[in-house]
């Protein structure tokens, strides 16, 4: 068993020993209570939301590409963004979907490069853009969330300020490489050098453009999670969903369990109970992201996938 392997495992593990903790501290009674009783036409809503949502990251990936000459039609760019969903589900990481979807996007261009720089930078774009809704929600009403939660934000966004500016500021980028020790060695950890070279690639409008459509999809998104919370009576307001959901897709990218599974309730748990929200709604919330978020996408995958490999058979057999 390589290393690999064993890191595999042990997102599993995690992931299981979280949701064990978690659902051993709550009130079963009332959490199939609170699930049984959810309005369907609002969780119909927050499944379109999310559905929605797959085909905005899509036009924002057809941005990026058109931009370094790749032309994909959007239902394929589509197509490929429910197969990486399912992927998130087969493999013990959240990356798991984006190097599928380099590895079906490879179909479309003969450079990898261009597979790898257009997945790594619409990533980016859309966090950074998450976060920037969290800030505007904070600065609409400050009182809405723990003070502690609102300082993070402010931090994370910051931090991401700067990493954006470096990423596209060439000549600033090549100064501080040669003149501070730190900053070298720094950006010469793989990733990092990889996500300034990725960025360096893409002329500023077509970041500016993608960045935009990044806002339309996290509102998607934001939205998702309101309905989800409407449907199961949650008390909570729009600011505090427009603060929250960006601090659980941020934890999100830690690769420690299994698709998120148990970090994400967790973390719902955490951040829900301060503003009022019981234990049993704050999870049920979390599964029911997880359900359409991964599940009901991944499964769509699953058939697309399945009927490309059908036709690559059928296409075989008539050559």
């Amino acid at each position: 068993m390589n290393r690999k392997q064993i890191l595999n495992i042990l997102k599993v593990v995690i992931s299981l020993g979280l949701l064990t903790f978690i659902f051993s501290s709550l009130d079963m009674d009332a959490f199939f209570g609170t699930v049984s009783r959810a309005n369907p036409w609002w969780l119909l809503a927050a499944l379109a939301m999310m559905m929605l949502g797959v085909v905005i990251r899509a036009y924002r990936w057809q941005i990026l590409l058109a931009a370094i000459g790749v032309i994909v039609p959007l239902a394929e760019l589509t197509n490929i963004y429910f197969i990486g969903f399912l992927f998130n589900n087969l493999l013990p990481s959240g990356l798991g979907g984006d190097a599928m979807r380099m590895v079906e996007l490879s179909r479309h261009s003969e450079r990898v490069s261009d597979a790898v720089t257009s997945v790594v930078v619409d990533r980016f774009l859309g966090l950074s853009a998450l976060q920037a809704i969290a800030l505007l929600a904070l600065l609409a009403d400050w009182g809405e969330v723990p003070p502690a939660v609102a300082y993070f934000t402010i931090a994370i966004f910051l931090g991401g300020l700067v990493i954006g500016y470096l990423l596209i500021n060439r000549p600033l980028y090549a100064t501080l490489r040669a003149r501070v020790g730190l900053f070298r060695r720094l950006s010469d950890i793989k990733m990092i050098g990889n996500l300034a070279e990725s960025f360096q690639r893409y002329p500023i409008g077509a970041l500016g453009r993608a960045y935009l459509v990044s806002f339309l999809f996290n509102l998607s998104l934001i939205a998702m999670n309101v309905f989800i919370g409407i449907a199961l009576a949650a008390p909570v307001s729009l600011v505090q969903y427009a603060v929250f959901v960006p601090i659980t897709s941020l934890v999100l990218l830690l690769p420690i369990s299994f698709a998120g599974l148990g970090v994400r309730e967790e973390t719902y748990r955490r951040l829900f109970s301060q503003v009022g929200v019981s234990p049993e709604i704050a999870v049920a919330m979390s599964l029911l992201v997880y359900v359409f978020g991964n599940i009901c996408t991944g499964l769509i995958g699953g058939v697309i996938y399945l009927l490309r490999g059908a036709r690559g058979v059928v296409s075989e057999k008539g050559s």
